[in-house]
């Protein structure tokens, strides 16, 4: 009875310990980066510093506190951009923005391990759209929906003065390539500062959405493109904004999508976000009146209204320099606004709109380590939770550590 004891308080010891601290050791190339994957864990990636081949390994620590696989890809690019996303079992390594012998590559990994190296052909698309210039085009957006990735490419079309906007679709399961046509800008008219970009707004298992801002004569509006992860076209939709002179924010996705590796930055100042949420459409600005968001949407009456409180914020300058950042957490849609030093935010769930007492700290990190929001300890690297309760270890000078180990 003595030994048996012994032995479960053995057991108990071992279990207790293993609980407290993670390991993952080096493999034959040193770690260079870990990437959390939402509801997955974190992919721990290594490669050979020396630069003489471009191989990833990546091992994916879940959230049991298991190595659930080790796996080996092989980009064709020195940099290949990793696009990872809360919504979706895939992550992908995309080898080249620009087409290469009318080629986008690139390698897909499911949440098993399996990996698919593929690419897509960009003339087959715009032929269909009576296009045979694939090197002009200029990738925008890649985002990573529930069903598939989506590729947003403009291509101008200067004899005709118009830019067209071209959504690639490509489902997860057997990455097959499906495309739509969104509405066509008019260039003039984005020179002139009556269209904004084309933005992200949201997907979910039926529905991708993006939106613009546009000025037609004395009305503005926010418009959605939609489509099916198919390509099949969804009916549109679009709303009136109320009169007023709206800040010309930068749009900041804080999630990998392709958008953070496009260099025009251009592309992402706009005076409002759209966004798709929960079968609701939603419109976010930042307003020079009150020096704070608002967000716009249907009320319980079906009318558009703003939809959040906004207190007036004191010291106003002239060109005050302004953002809308967002990221989706379980679900649900967490917004910030920075006007000069005024920091606000919100959620936007299933129960509606929540002030949130947030900081700059608070979301510095969620980019590559979406955990990182939920715990309140902000001064480590990196944070992996394991069955809900977050783990920590440093990130910095990872090619020098044998072992990367997670501590309670």
């Amino acid at each position: 009875m003595k030994s048996l004891s012994i032995v479960l308080l053995t057991i108990l010891i071992s279990t207790a310990y293993s609980f407290t601290q993670i390991e993952v050791p080096k493999d034959k190339h040193p770690f260079y980066k870990i990437v959390e994957w939402p509801n997955h864990g974190s992919l721990l990636m290594a490669k050979d510093i020396s630069g003489s081949t471009n191989d990833i390994y990546i091992n994916l620590l879940n959230n049991e506190g298991e190595v659930s696989w080790g796996k080996t890809v092989y980009p064709n690019s020195e940099d290949p951009k990793l696009i990872v996303s809360e919504n979706s079992n895939y992550v992908y390594f995309i080898n080249n923005f620009k087409p290469i012998n009318n080629n986008i590559n690139y390698i897909q990994i499911n949440q098993s391990g399996g990996i698919v190296s593929t690419k897509f052909d960009v003339l087959q698309v715009i032929r269909s759209q009576g296009y045979t210039t694939p090197n002009e085009l200029e990738l925008k957006e890649i985002v990573n929906t529930p069903k598939a990735v989506v590729f947003y490419f403009q291509l101008p079309v200067k004899s005709k003065g118009i830019i067209e906007n071209i959504f690639i679709s490509i489902t997860h399961h057997n990455n097959r390539a499906y495309n739509y046509k969104g509405p066509s800008t008019d260039m003039k008219s984005k020179k002139k500062g009556l269209v904004d970009p084309i933005l992200f707004a949201g997907a979910d298992e039926s529905t991708i959405s993006f939106s613009y801002y546009s000025t037609e004569g004395s009305e503005n509006s926010i418009n959605f493109i939609s489509f099916s992860p198919k390509g099949a076209e969804v009916i549109d939709y679009n709303f009136k904004i109320p009169a007023g002179e709206l800040l010309v924010s930068e749009i900041k996705n804080l999630s990998l999508s392709g958008g953070i590796y496009v260099e025009d930055e251009s592309a992402f100042q706009s005076r409002g976000k759209g966004v798709y949420l929960n079968k609701n459409y939603y419109f976010l600005i930042n307003d020079i009146a009150t020096n704070c968001m608002k967000i716009y949407g249907k009320d319980t009456n079906g009318k558009i209204d703003q939809l959040n409180s906004c207190t007036q914020s004191q010291g106003k300058t002239k060109n005050p320099k302004t953002s809308i950042s967002y990221f989706k957490l379980d679900g649900n849609l967490i917004v910030v606004s920075e006007i000069d030093t005024v920091f606000k935010s919100y959620k936007i769930g299933k129960n509606g709109i929540k002030n949130l007492d947030l900081n700059k700290k608070d979301i510095e990190n969620v980019q590559l380590n979406l955990s990182s929001f939920k715990s309140k300890d902000k001064t480590t690297s990196f944070v992996h939770l394991i069955n809900g309760t977050p783990y920590f270890t440093n990130s910095e000078d990872m090619e020098k550590q044998e072992t990367i180990i997670f501590k309670q």
